[in-house]
C-alpha cells in the first residue's frame, strides 16, 4: 500500500494527463481506421491472398500416376493415342457421352 507524502498534493494533474493520453490514442486509432478504409475503397489496399495448397500427389497414388503420365506425354516418351488409352485406364471411361451423328 502506498502512503501519501505528508503535506504534498498532486491535485488533478495525473487525471488530466490520463484523459489527454486517452484522447490522443483514440484519435490515432480513428485516423488509422479512416485511412485504411479510404485506401480499401480506392483499391490501393493490397490484402494478402490466401490460395489453397496444391493436392499432395505423393500420398495419392492416382494423382502421382496421372502426373507421371502427363510428364511422359510432355517429354515425348509416349504418343497421344497411348496417352489417352492409359489415362482412360486410370480414370475409367468418360461418363458423359459425346455427340453422336444421327443418320
Amino acid at each position: 500500500m502506498r502512503y501519501p507524502i505528508p503535506n504534498h498534493s498532486v491535485g488533478m494533474l495525473p487525471y488530466l494527463m490520463h484523459g489527454v493520453f486517452t484522447l490522443i490514442m483514440l484519435g490515432l486509432i480513428v485516423t488509422l481506421v479512416l485511412v485504411l478504409l479510404k485506401k480499401y475503397r480506392k483499391g490501393h489496399l493490397n490484402l494478402p491472398m490466401f490460395v489453397p495448397a496444391p493436392p499432395a500427389t505423393e500420398h495419392d497414388p492416382y494423382l502421382s500416376a496421372l502426373k507421371l503420365l502427363n510428364e511422359r506425354l510432355a517429354n515425348g516418351d509416349i504418343d497421344v493415342d497411348d496417352y489417352y488409352a492409359r489415362r482412360t485406364a486410370l480414370k475409367g471411361p468418360d461418363p458423359t457421352p459425346g455427340p453422336t451423328a444421327e443418320v
